[in-house]
């Protein structure tokens, strides 16, 4: 065999001279050195010509300063004999694919897959005629696009073109071209922003064997009828496109189809029984489409080359009678994903059916949400060689047997969200393979010794076991998997000491032992490992002792909760970088000054904060334009004092405000009118005073629940409150306002109309999977309820314990949806509004202790949902309505009222009522000094009642779920 020529070894030296590359890929091209015997170099055997360069790495590579980059040297033109030139998976930042390549005609193969080229594809490769292997799938974030296809009616020979994620949005001619294209066996144009099919007269695309138009934009919701033309397709993906209606009748005309791929259209009817006739297919993949009805039990057998089956998530999709006897002709099954399609069938029956041919063959089996029930069996040690076991959210109950050790060959297994009970079986430890675990939210139980139950998990990385009552009982010296990431075994007993085996886990991101019984203080060693975590969580447990210092975390979405613990002292200097910060309900003392201002020119990306239940005390500081990132701030239940600091209204992203149960004084700053997107502001329970800011309805149009409850705000409500359509809870109550109720109280929009799905009083903080919701504790049927996971849904008004008076206007009756209405311990008079009955949601009403006179309204006895009512201590006469809930509620309900009569009063109504004098000086001097003696008692009790139950709330009741 002859060397290269020292002219092809010049070439391509200087070829390399223009290349970055930072894994010496290319070490071996150096010096004097025979060419041929280079890495990646192909020559041919006779001549010592260079005849092939394969520069391209396998797979794309994740690591971008790996791979090859920089220019394309001209010196490749001197390879006169080159054929093969690929350099896929490298990474040359955007530039354009090189004119000079058009020269080299010798080549029969070019792939630039993934190889980082950008802007117009350059119409001189309509130049390489003897090519017939061409790859120019794009990398997308650098936009290589082309207007036009006309270049490639030069490239007669070709027979492969993958063209993926070049953007042919402006090739109009693209089908036309590829149609003259007479030899083309493989197209492949995903992700190419296709708009618009042209209609073809002719189709000459005979030799067309496989096709994929995954993920276009085509403006029409058929497939294009120029497929059903291609008879020697064998592969066909149309998956992630916007077709609709039935599965096309034609496609049963592709009889040599063994790969059909449709998934994530909007197909609907029934999946089609021609399909079953389509005997040579071994990928069928209907996935997230709208199919409805049954899948017929027979025809699925007459599939019996299928290797790859997947129906999941069409949601009207149902097998009549679970995964039929049918499914035991497919034997080379190796995955079957059937998740979210109705089979309401024993899970034990399913791994008999499948296990009679399959369980030599199946991989991968997804039935989660599939109604399954039943126990596991033994049959599951059947399946040697599943790799994935997905069943979460059914009701399958049990114990896990103890065959489970004998799938020797599972990686991924998800049993969460079901009903399995039992012990760990002793076999788990051998599945040695396993590094994904689910079992969440199941009623597991016992205790789990780790040096036998996960004796040889040396590939564990996430374990996720939370919602069982399982004791984790490991020895000091146990050391668990090394690669071990994520690990959640809430609700666990790890405790009570603090699990030392977390020590060396270097890899280890996620931790979730909330409620699992820790009460030894953190040790230092760990502190020095929280700048590994995005996620800790060790809430509701009984660490005491100090909070180390947070101050550097991974990434920007890391969360810590500490909540509900013992933690005492100062609180610590934090990451800047930390989302979520939760050290509710604990003992930390001190001020704010040195935790907010810690830093004062460094930006914070924190956006959820809550320090809420502990003993802080001192003013609030004004160092919060730092803190702009932050959406969630709860301070309630503390000790601080004086003003809210002007500077809150720099927090402009901030959604939900808590400051409750302080001892705050002054104004609510106009600042706080820039905080614009704020859904909740709840300020009761301080000293706040002066009027109710009338701003507040204008500024934030977009508040949900506004709670000043409980302090010393006077004048009348104001009433560009009634700006506030989202409104769903409204407390004013225990303050000293005055004045009458303005008549647009109807503006409340989300309290009169079922359709408010704009604002939503939940937030979701994802790292970990945590979700924290937004709640508030509200005075409901007399009795206080807190509200968090329904709160989205309770509509409230309390107004009680003010000076308001006039007449309840008639406008109230508008809000359709208002649960709980409290107007109790005012100065309102006249009549009850009459246009009560139209108040159907309407579950409890207090209006005792006011001035009110005339009848009760009759309407008010078709309130089916009313199950409280006070409407005790006023002036009102007559006959109370007659219903058998009105009548079932205690005479409490309607004591005070002189002129009243009718069950459940024990006073019944005459035939004729006299309605005494307005004019009786006695009677109403002694009304009068009876409404104060019943004010002072209620006042008095109701304090009491407040103060235990914050007092209780503080010590007890968790604000994050």
């Amino acid at each position: 065999m002859n060397g290269c020529s020292a002219d092809e070894r010049e070439a391509l030296l200087k070829f390399k001279a223009d290349l970055e590359d930072p894994s010496s890929w290319l070490t071996s091209w150096v010096g004097q050195e025979d060419c041929c015997t280079w890495s990646h170099v192909v020559c041919d055997n006779y001549t010592g010509h260079v005849t092939e360069l394969h520069l391209g790495l396998p797979q794309p590579s994740n690591w971008s300063n790996s791979v090859l980059s920089g220019k394309l040297n001209p010196s490749l033109l001197e390879l006169k004999y080159l054929g093969y030139l690929d350099l896929s998976n490298s990474d040359f930042h955007g530039i354009q694919v090189p004119s000079f390549l058009g020269l080299m005609t010798s080549l029969n193969t070019l792939y630039l897959d993934e190889a980082g080229f950008g802007g117009l594809i350059p119409h001189q490769l309509g130049n390489l005629s003897n090519l017939q292997h061409l790859g120019l799938q794009a990398s997308k974030h650098y936009g290589l696009y082309a207007d036009s296809l006309r270049w490639l009616s030069g490239l007669p020979s070709l027979k492969f073109l993958d063209l993926s994620n070049v953007d042919l949005s402006n090739a109009s001619d693209w089908l036309n071209m590829i149609n003259a294209l007479p030899s083309l066996s493989k197209l492949y144009l995903a992700n190419c922003q296709i708009l618009h099919t042209p209609a073809l007269a002719n189709v000459n695309l005979s030799s067309l064997s496989s096709l994929s138009l995954y993920h276009n934009q085509f403006d029409q919701t058929s497939v294009p009828s120029w497929v059903f033309h291609l008879k020697s397709l064998t592969f066909l993906n149309l998956a992630y496109n916007t077709f609709r209606g039935p599965i096309p009748l034609q496609l049963q005309n592709l009889t040599s189809l063994r790969t059909l791929e449709l998934a994530s259209n909007h197909f609907n009817h029934s999946v089609p029984n021609w399909l079953y006739s389509l005997h040579h297919l071994e990928y069928l993949d209907l996935y997230s489409n709208k199919l409805n009805g049954r899948v017929s039990t027979i025809g699925i057998g007459n599939l019996s080359s299928l290797v790859h089956l997947d129906m999941s998530v069409n949601h009207g999709l149902e097998f009549e009678r679970g995964i039929p006897e049918s499914f035991k002709s497919l034997c080379r099954l190796r995955s079957l994903s059937l998740g979210y399609v109705k089979l309401n069938q024993n899970v034990s029956e399913v791994l008999e059916i499948l296990g009679e041919c399959a369980s030599n063959t199946l991989q991968e089996l997804y039935l989660d949400t599939c109604q399954l029930h039943g126990q596991l069996t033994d049959q599951i040690g059947l399946f040697k060689r599943l790799n994935r076991l997905i069943l979460p959210n059914n009701s399958i109950s049990g114990p896990l047997p103890s065959s489970f050790g004998e799938m020797t060959s599972l990686n991924h297994l998800d049993l969460s969200r079901n009903k399995i009970n039992g012990s760990f079986p002793t076999s788990f430890g051998s599945l040695t393979g396993l590094a994904y675990v689910d079992i969440s939210r199941n009623a597991m139980h016992g205790v789990v010794l780790p040096e036998i139950h996960f004796a040889n998990l040396t590939k564990l990385t996430f374990f996720l076991a939370s919602g069982n009552q399982m004791a984790f009982k490991a020895n000091p010296d146990w050391v668990p998997s090394r690669l071990l990431q994520i690990l959640n075994l809430v609700s666990w007993y790890v405790g009570p000491g603090f699990p030392h085996w977390l020590k060396g886990l270097q890899y280890l991101k996620s931790l979730d032992l909330a409620n699992s019984g820790i009460s030894e203080p953190i040790p230092d060693w760990f502190w020095s490992m929280s700048s590994q975590f995005y996620y800790m969580n060790f809430s509701h447990n009984q660490i005491s002792g100090r909070l180390a210092n947070i101050i550097s975390v991974v990434g920007t979405d890391s969360l810590f909760d500490f909540s509900n613990n013992h933690l005492e002292g100062p609180l610590p200097m934090i990451s800047s970088n930390l989302t979520l910060l939760d050290l509710s309900y604990n003992l930390l003392s001190g001020n704010l000054v040195k935790f907010l201002c810690f830093h004062p020119s460094e930006m914070r990306t924190t956006q959820y904060l809550n320090l809420c239940g502990n003993l802080l005390s001192g003013e609030i500081p004004g160092c919060w334009k730092n803190w702009r990132s932050l959406e969630v701030l709860r301070l309630g239940s503390n000790k601080f004092i004086g003003r809210i600091p002007n500077s809150i209204g720099t927090l402009t992203s901030l959604v939900s405000l808590h400051i409750q149960n302080n001892s705050l004084t002054g104004e609510i700053p106009l600042s706080l009118g820039n905080c614009s997107k704020l859904l909740t502001i709840d300020l009761g329970y301080n000293g706040l005073e002066g009027e109710i800011p009338r701003w507040m309805g204008v500024s934030l149009s977009r508040l949900s629940i506004l709670n000043l409850r409980a302090n010393k705000f006077h004048g009348s409500m104001p009433v560009e409150l009634c700006h506030l359509q989202f409104l769903q809870i409204l407390d004013l109550s225990h303050n000293s306002l005055s004045g009458s109720l303005p008549e647009c109280l109807s503006n409340f929009i989300a309290m009169a109309t079922s359709d408010n799905t704009d604002v939503a009083v939940i937030y979701l903080f994802f790292g970990g999977g945590e979700v924290y919701s937004e709640n508030q504790i509200l005075l409901t049927k007399g009795s206080f309820v807190d509200y968090s996971t329904i709160l989205n849904y309770v509509r409230s008004v309390d107004l009680s314990c003010n000076n308001l008076s006039g007449v309840i206007p008639e406008e109230i009756t508008d809000l359709k949806e208002l649960q709980y209405l409290n107007l109790s311990h005012n100065l309102f008079s006249c009549r009850m509004p009459e246009g009560l009955q139209t108040m159907e949601s309407l579950e409890s009403m207090d209006l005792s202790v006011n001035r009110l006179t005339g009848v009760i309204p009759p309407g008010i006895a078709s309130l089916t949902f009313l199950s409280y009512l006070n409407l005790s201590y006023n002036n009102l006469s007559g006959e109370i309505p007659s219903s058998t809930q009105l009548q079932s509620f205690d005479s409490w309900s309607f004591i005070g009222n002189q002129d009243l009569c009718g069950l459940p009063l024990n006073k019944g109504c005459s035939a004729s009522i006299a309605v005494p004098s307005s004019g009786n000086d006695d009677e109403e001097d002694e009304f009068l000094w009876f409404s104060i003696s019943t004010s002072i008692g209620f006042v008095t009790g109701f304090a009491v009642t407040v103060w235990s139950f914050f007092f209780g709330l503080s010590n007890n009741i968790p604000w994050s779920s």
